[in-house]
């Protein structure tokens, strides 16, 4: 079974599905004949608006650049570590100045194909909630923090692995598997912060959608951000600096004679801070996506069929720099400290959808004065994940003389005028 990232939808309205679900996900989902509505009751607090104060910049690299839909590649200290993007899965390892990609086991003699290899960690099985053990992945996600990775596994449990691969060590239970992969994680200092992207979107019941805050030594945990929703999401967590910055979203169901109309809307970008505990609302906008530069203090947003704009943190003043267009109604975006990176790839699926027109996927990379410089091409089943440094990652079809396959890809940045893609291998 190939991993499935491509979102179908299924709304006439405002906006659309930002929870990164799988296909097989959202399965259930999608049969509900339900009306339903955000609601912000027992939300005062997480409404009020919040000034943000300096970032205070530890200098640690929290990966932010990286999508917050998809994160199946992470950077280390010399190069990248990933999972493969088919079954079984695979770690592996990319070191960026040789190029090479290896799996991540040393072992002599080891066929790679069981538990007992260091980069060996088995199939996802949507369906089969009991199949694997807890030190094999729940689904794609990947993560880096502090030398060591971090994976989730099908028992609930976060999985911490050494650089080389060769130790696995069960940390505590951080959520519960229910057959797909939203659960997604942030780390802050000694702790990760946990969060489910779908949130509770199709259920026509009342919902806390939470950020909970576990130690990395297993031994306390905690609410930060609580969030009663019906049919509703955090999305899109990010840490900066001293501060988580999310995003929340609802949905709304109607059934009429055709069928079923979901329409998505955006509530605004929320933060909260570590050393106060305090959370509230930094921009209300319909924000489909966004990225912080944390020197200059700015806030880059993607607001729904509008645009892209910049927010300065001091000033609390907003200037517009990209006006949307046909190709980029929705956008998620990205920052790596010298470009900005918008990416139409659920545009496309909502203009299939919604309005039978064809868009062609691509990746736009511009200037912070919102210039567009390049257009970096997506294939239809790509996926795009975005990267730091010296290079950008997608996942796309590749074909090669047997058969097609998914794939890692990346393209360096100084190479962005070629706009050829290379196969991570």
């Amino acid at each position: 079974m190939e991993k499935q990232h491509f979102q179908t939808i299924f709304k006439t309205g405002t906006a659309i599905l930002l929870c990164g679900m799988v296909l097989t996900g959202c399965g259930t989902k999608n049969q509900q004949n339900v009306t339903t509505n955000i609601t912000t009751v027992g939300n005062t607090a997480l409404e009020q608006p919040m000034r943000l104060e300096t970032l205070k910049d530890d200098g640690t690299d929290y990966q932010a650049y990286w999508g917050t839909k998809i994160q199946c590649i992470t950077r280390g200290e010399h190069g990248y570590y990933y999972l493969t993007p088919e079954e079984p899965l695979y770690l592996m390892y990319w070191d960026d100045d040789t190029q090479e990609s290896i799996k991540l086991c040393a072992k002599a003699d080891c066929n790679h194909d069981n538990a007992a290899c260091n980069a060996y960690f088995g199939d996802v099985r949507y369906y089969d909630r009991t199949a694997q053990a807890a030190e094999y992945a729940s689904g794609f996600q990947i993560y880096y923090y502090n030398g060591f990775l971090y994976l989730l596994g099908t028992e609930g449990n976060l999985i911490q692995v050494s650089p080389d691969g060769s130790e696995r060590k069960r940390i505590t239970k951080v959520y519960d598997y229910d057959g797909t992969s939203n659960t997604k994680l942030v780390f802050y200092e000694n702790a990760v912060y946990v969060y489910n992207s779908a949130g509770n979107q199709g259920s026509s019941e009342e919902h806390t959608e939470t950020i909970t805050r576990y130690t990395l030594d297993g031994k306390s945990q905690e609410r930060v951000v609580e969030w009663n929703a019906v049919s509703g999401a955090i999305h899109s967590v990010k840490n900066y600096g001293n501060t988580i910055f999310f995003l929340l979203s609802g949905l709304t169901i109607n059934k009429n004679e055709s069928g079923q109309e979901w329409t998505y809307t955006y509530q605004g970008l929320y933060a909260y801070n570590h050393q106060t505990g305090q959370s509230g609302k930094i921009i209300d906008a319909e924000i489909t996506s966004y990225s912080v530069d944390e020197e200059q203090e700015q806030i880059y947003y993607f607001a729904y069929a509008d645009g892209l704009y910049v927010y300065d943190i001091k000033t609390e003043q907003t200037r517009k720099l990209y006006d949307a267009g046909k190709e980029m109604g929705i956008a998620e975006m990205s920052y790596d400290g010298k470009y900005l990176y918008l990416y139409n790839g659920e545009w496309v699926s909502y203009a299939k959808s919604n309005e039978k027109t064809e868009i062609t996927r691509k990746c736009i990379v511009l200037a912070t004065d919102g210039n567009v410089l390049y257009e970096l091409p997506i294939n239809k089943a790509g996926y795009m994940l975005f990267g730091n440094g010296d290079y950008i990652f997608a996942e796309q079809i590749v074909a090669d003389e047997q058969q097609q396959a998914m794939k890692l890809t990346y393209m360096k940045k100084t190479e962005f005028a070629q706009g050829q893609w290379q196969v991570l291998e």
